[in-house]
């Protein structure tokens, strides 16, 4: 079995220190993922365990050349645990969602829509200031990319991602933070402008804003 010889390397002082033995750990415990049967459903949890392999091969990957060769498999390590930790978001299970959506993240540092994502089940998850914490960062992010127009919708995550901009600025409404909650769903709006919850949640934010009178035109018209 391929993951009890690449486990046996992870032991070996030769090789522990290698990435490609982590590699093999996280793509063989994706495989035991999509086809248990295969495994005798031999591992507890598989897409977890494809995780942790993949966060330790990608901190022993130092110059990240070997990712960048198998890039196309750890991607598909992400989106089956992207799906699972999408299904808690959705069903508003906010511990377990931030649970998952953090498992993801330690792999994929970099992704911004995963960080935001993560801060707002977070937050909802009442673990409110490492929430704000992701939730800032990738906000800065996502300015960034609005900006240069460098930000690319993502399908896996773009439901999560949106659902998360309609909660976390209700959050903020309900903290007495209006101004905050108009500009982040502004943004949400600039990346995504076709949404229709996301314009459905620009206008009701709006209509909840006090606007002085000379400034009271239609918020569509104000961008």
């Amino acid at each position: 079995r391929c993951a009890y010889k690449a486990e046996s390397y992870t032991r070996k002082d030769k090789y522990r220190r290698s990435p490609e033995p982590y590699m093999y750990m996280a793509l063989c415990m994706y495989q035991a993922h999509v086809n248990p049967d295969a495994f005798d459903e031999e591992f507890k949890d598989p897409i977890k365990d494809a995780l942790k392999y993949a966060y330790k091969f990608r901190k022993k990957d130092k110059t990240g050349e070997l990712y960048a060769m198998n890039k196309r498999q750890i991607d598909q390590i992400r989106e089956e645990a992207l799906n699972r930790a999408n299904f808690y978001f959705n069903d508003e299970d906010f511990y377990k969602a931030s649970s998952e959506f953090k498992r993801i993240l330690k792999v994929m540092p970099g992704d911004q829509n995963v960080a935001f994502i993560t801060g707002v089940a977070m937050v909802n998850a009442r673990n409110v200031t490492e929430g704000d914490r992701l939730v800032q960062q990738a906000l800065d992010s996502l300015n960034y990319q609005q900006e240069t127009r460098t930000f690319e919708k993502d399908e896996v995550t773009h439901a999560s991602l949106i659902k998360a901009f309609v909660s976390y600025t209700n959050y903020l409404v309900e903290q007495g933070q209006q101004d905050k909650a108009l500009e982040i769903i502004a943004l949400g709006r600039k990346l995504v402008p076709d949404d229709t919850t996301l314009k459905g949640q620009y206008r009701k934010l709006y209509a909840k804003a006090p606007v002085p009178e000379e400034d009271s035109e239609d918020p569509e018209q104000q961008e």
